[in-house]
């Protein structure tokens, strides 16, 4: 039981931590259709821009269903992605 989303990814956020443990934005991207690879690349140029790479995290914005709801509505919610998931998606 959970709630499980199906990789199709409609947005990027890019974000680190400040010294309060506040999440900070860098980057974030969110769109009503599907991503698109030049969309991706941009995500992709900005993190290979950033000079601190270090305790960088991401999250993609996607669609997402529970076990728990019985009519099974999608809801679009952001999803966390590790660094090699990011790579293998936005490395276009």
């Amino acid at each position: 039981m959970g709630k499980y989303n199906n990789g199709i990814i409609y947005g990027i956020r890019i974000y680190n931590f400040n010294d309060d443990d506040v999440s900070n934005t860098l980057f974030e991207e969110k769109y009503i259709e599907i991503m698109t690879q030049e969309q991706m690349r941009q995500a992709y140029l900005f993190y290979d821009l950033m000079l601190d790479k270090h305790s960088v995290y991401f999250k993609i914005y996607t669609e997402c269903i529970s076990t728990l709801d019985r009519e099974n509505k999608k809801t679009m919610e952001w999803h966390p992605i590790s660094l090699n998931q990011f790579l293998e998606f936005f490395n276009v």
